[in-house]
């Protein structure tokens, strides 16, 4: 009776052994589709970086029926490129539309009222497409009691607490970046 019970113990460790490496390799093989930039290189490759707040988010389909959404930001600040209003508008795939919904796990995100930095490039239409996917977003927040502006995207800055890419990020080892630090970064990599 107990060289029964020490197997089914031993089968309970495998199997909850062998689904931690199973979530694992599915937090790891999400996160390694991409291979990360550093703000330098994605500052070089930028056409344009923007800090602004999002205004409005509309989804739409192209003349071949692919879902894209459309994001219109109130620019803060111009940090590199030229780029003449107040209003600026980025383009990527995927989205909802109606009961419709498309686009890849490495899709930025973005929310309305959020502030963020987008790193973009313009495609062959002349729209602005974040740079790296969801590397070219960095969302700007302030942690309760500190007013000091920080910014993080899946490779910089730290983690959010419900993210369910975080033990990615906490096996590379992220810390904190401020707003400031990366506006610095940025403009010396652009000169």
């Amino acid at each position: 009776e107990s060289k029964i019970a020490i197997s089914l113990q031993m089968n309970g460790v495998k199997f909850i052994s062998l689904f931690f490496t199973y979530l694992a390799a599915l937090t790891l093989g999400q996160a390694a589709q991409q291979v990360p930039m550093s703000i330098e290189t994605l500052t070089t490759k930028a056409d344009a970086v923007v800090h602004g707040k999002v205004k409005g988010i509309t989804c739409k389909r192209d003349s071949t029926g692919r879902i894209f959404s459309a994001i219109n930001l109130n620019i803060i600040e111009n940090i590199k490129g030229q780029i003449k209003t107040k209003k600026f508008e980025i383009v990527h795939g995927g989205g909802i539309l109606g009961s419709k919904r498309t686009g890849s796990i490495v899709d930025p995100r973005f929310k309305v009222g959020e502030e963020v930095v987008v790193f973009v490039v313009y495609n062959s239409r002349g729209e602005a497409v974040p740079l790296g996917q969801n590397q070219g977003r960095f969302e700007v927040f302030r942690n309760p009691g500190n007013t000091t502006a920080m910014v993080r995207n899946p490779f910089h800055g730290s983690p959010k607490t419900n993210d369910p890419h975080i033990v990615f990020k906490r096996a590379i080892g992220r810390s904190q970046l401020t707003l400031t630090e990366l506006k610095r970064r940025i403009r010396r990599s652009n000169k």
